[in-house]
């Protein structure tokens, strides 16, 4: 069972004051946003909740649900849940694990996504927005986490000039690209046979991991050092070779920002230059290492001084 402590702030229902800008910026929110929840029915079995039951939260999850009933899940709204539950407006994550037995007896054999969201100013002129999305899925039948996972963080500057109302356009806008991307992620998770939790309960990230044009001996070191040197390392599962290509999918507890530095510098032990000889992305869940062919490489300006 989860034991991850409560925060002041889920405790006691206080949440800080919001700077005056943001504060702003989320009552326009407010009357733009239009919410709409399906029916819920018998055969739904997954559950897409806001951890807070906030206008700009729930339109997060909204999102979310929405990406995954398009992907064939079968979606539920959360309200009559959390109402027969009496829980809200702050999702306290011991509580939603403990009541998982109440939980069955009101929809059966469920799915639970909480949907974590942060919004920050920068503080910076122009003004900007850190964001942060994050999801947790839980089990309730065996009152465990399956899975976490987390979008890449996004520092959003509204374009100059841009009043109250541009601001919170600009902020949805990218709420809702962030929260689809997040749910094409979960729909990968959810898809993963077994689940995806470690045994000491962190979360695992999957990544999908393409390699092209890529010697066989170097796919091989590479996958060495990944597999046996990188912390955090679960498991390589799925991996599929055609011809130049070799695709995989990679599961690990690491942060992911420290991953693709340890990638990098892999790269270059095995004698391959990020920019000069491989080109490597890393977007979402998905990290692609491709070899820059002869032909696509650009020659160095060399002495025009000497040499015109």
């Amino acid at each position: 069972m989860l034991t991850k402590p409560l925060s002041h702030q889920e405790r006691t229902g206080h949440f800080p004051v919001l700077p005056h800008q943001l504060l702003k910026i989320l009552i326009v929110w407010l009357a733009l946003s239009v919410v709409t929840a399906a029916a819920a029915t018998a055969e739904d079995t997954i559950i897409v909740i806001p951890t807070v039951n906030s206008d700009v939260q729930s339109h997060a999850a909204v999102t979310v649900g929405s990406r995954l009933s398009r992907s064939g899940f079968r979606v539920t709204s959360p309200e009559a849940l959390l109402q027969s539950l009496n829980m809200g407006p702050v999702i306290s994550r011991p509580n939603l694990l403990a009541r998982g037995g109440d939980i069955v007896a009101a929809v059966g054999k469920a799915i639970i996504v909480l949907i974590d969201l942060e919004i920050t100013e920068t503080g910076t002129r122009p003004p900007g927005y850190e964001i942060r999305l994050s999801s947790e899925i839980y089990e309730p039948s065996s009152q465990q986490l399956v899975a976490s996972w987390a979008v890449p963080n996004t520092t959003l500057v509204p374009p100059t000039p841009c009043a109250a109302a541009c601001q919170a356009m600009t902020l949805r806008t990218e709420i809702e690209r962030m929260a689809d991307t997040l749910g094409e992620s979960l729909v990968f998770l959810l898809q993963e046979p077994g689940g995806t939790l470690a045994g000491d309960g962190s979360a695992i990230a999957v990544l999908q991991v393409e390699l092209i044009d890529l010697s066989a001996e170097e796919r091989v070191q590479l996958l060495d050092l990944m597999r046996n040197e990188f912390p955090g390392f679960v498991d390589i599962t799925r991996s599929q070779t055609s011809g130049p290509r070799q695709r995989l999918r990679y599961h690990t507890t690491a942060d992911l920002d420290r991953l693709g530095e340890w990638i990098m510098v892999s790269l270059a032990e095995i004698g391959l230059d990020v920019g000069e000889d491989v080109q490597f992305v890393m977007t979402g869940n998905r990290i692609d290492i491709r070899r820059i062919s002869v032909v696509n490489r650009k020659g160095t300006t060399g002495n025009q001084v000497k040499f015109n």
